[in-house]
This record gives structure tokens, sequence and C-alpha cells, in this order.
């Protein structure tokens, strides 16, 4: 069996992005920036989680409540691959409030 098959095994490149991640969240909740445009803050969040990421989908909130959305793919296939996981996600998530054992026989929803 191989370590990282492991469910307890913890990578230190893993405890260290976390750690940074962290830091980076409690610091931008120190500073509550805010931003004139959602474009601007669009922009700034690209800058930081493509520095981890290749491509990814964004959602959330900003500290007024309006909501921001980015999509980040650079070729074709990762637009239609972070469509494919998207849709896995939202049907794992309709079964977890279904209460429907995502590992059981596939349903219609």
């Amino acid at each position: 069996m191989n370590d990282k098959d492991n469910p307890d095994y913890h990578d230190e490149d893993d405890d260290e992005l976390r750690e940074i991640i962290e830091r980076a969240l409690k610091e931008n909740i120190k500073d509550k920036k805010i931003f004139k445009r959602k474009k601007e803050l669009a922009y700034r969040l690209s800058t930081i989680i493509s520095e981890y990421m290749d491509s990814y989908i964004l959602l959330g909130y900003d500290f007024n409540g309006n909501h921001v959305d980015i999509k980040a793919a650079s070729t074709p296939q990762k637009v239609e691959a972070l469509n494919s996981f998207l849709l896995k996600y939202f049907a794992s998530e309709v079964h977890s409030i279904k209460g429907i054992n995502p590992q059981g026989p596939d349903e219609i929803l």
C-alpha cells in the first residue's frame, strides 16, 4: 500500500500549501480590502490563485455581499474538465442534501 493511499497520510507540501492559504486568508480578513470594481477584485484573486492552480472555478461573495464568480482555463479541454468537475460536484452535493449515499446505485435526480 502506497503512503498516499492511506487516508491518514499528510504530505508536507499539502501542509505548506494549507499554511500559505490560511495565512493569506487571515491577512485578507484583517485588511478587508474594498475593491471599487468587481473586475479589480477578480483580477487580484486570479493572480493569487493562478500561482497554485492551472485551471479553477471560484464561487463566493465579497464583503459587501456581491457574488464573485471566476472561471480560468487556458484550453478548451481544461474548460470541459472544469465543467465536468463542477457537474460532478453539484451532483454530489444534491445527493448529500437528499441523504442519498453517493456510493450507492445511480438514480435519476
